[in-house]
């Protein structure tokens, strides 16, 4: 054990100095020159689709998986749906998206779906991630391993923080829009008008609103819905080892680890 916590302690030590030997350079794991959250304030808004478009897509989808007379008992409810309580709820959902210009149509659907529903949250909604082995073996070592991830996990956490972390866009013709010179000239375009310029090289920035909830966040338990809870002046992180949970403090933050 007390071998093992050296050879954490020199990859965690030697972090440390490659951050301060090259004046910091370390500290983040790159630094855009178009800051991250450059494109959200001009993201245009999901339209509503029209009623009609989605009835149509519907029976498109419907019609492989049934024969023909199935098929049409399909099309006509589908129509007195369209013509019926369909109309009335589309009006009521393009009501609902007039009164909440700053977000999309479908968030608050979105979030109740997982934050409402009551299955496990493990395996039904988590994310997870696996690692192939580390082409050095002695980085195969399992606390030495989880220290490197650690640290550039937090790397990430403050590249991103800093406004380093490169916009999440969408080429189409990288060859215009992936480049240097775009990224000179954009990064001086207004952040309400940024969009539209990507937009003008095939280019199309993502959402990136939901990136603050990947570090200091949790889902705290409610009656019926559950509330999404993030705290970004906390300085610790969690850690499983045989079936136990270690809460760790983040104190290498504050030294400005790599």
């Amino acid at each position: 054990m007390a071998a093992r916590q050296l050879a954490v302690g020199r990859v965690v030590l030697g972090c440390w100095r490659r951050a301060y030997s090259s004046a910091g350079a370390a500290e983040f794991l790159h630094r855009s020159i178009v800051p991250t959250m450059h494109y959200q304030k001009s993201l245009p808004r999901l339209p509503v689709p029209k009623l009609e478009d989605t009835i149509r897509r519907y029976l498109n989808a419907q019609k492989p998986l049934l024969n023909d007379d199935q098929f049409r008992k399909t099309e006509e409810l589908a129509h007195q749906f369209e013509k019926g309580i369909g109309r009335e709820l589309h009006e009521q959902l393009v009501a609902q998206d007039n009164q909440n210009k700053h977000t999309s149509y479908i968030t608050g659907p979105w979030f109740d779906m997982y934050l409402k529903a009551r299955e496990p949250v493990v395996l039904n909604f988590n994310a997870f991630m696996s690692f192939n082995p580390d082409p050095k073996s002695e980085y195969n070592d399992q606390l030495i391993r989880a220290t490197n991830m650690t640290v550039s996990a937090i790397r990430f956490m403050k590249t991103f923080r800093a406004g380093y972390l490169e916009p999440e866009v969408f080429h189409l013709n990288p060859e215009k829009s992936d480049t240097q010179l775009f990224k000179k000239i954009i990064r001086f375009v207004p952040s309400s008008l940024s969009w539209f310029g990507a937009y003008m090289v095939n280019a199309y920035p993502l959402d990136m609103s939901q990136y603050f909830r990947l570090f200091n966040s949790t889902r705290l338990p409610k009656l019926n819905r559950d509330e999404l809870y993030t705290d970004e002046k906390a300085k610790h992180f969690t850690g499983t080892e045989k079936g136990g949970i270690f809460i760790y403090l983040m104190f290498l933050i504050k030294m400005e680890i790599c």
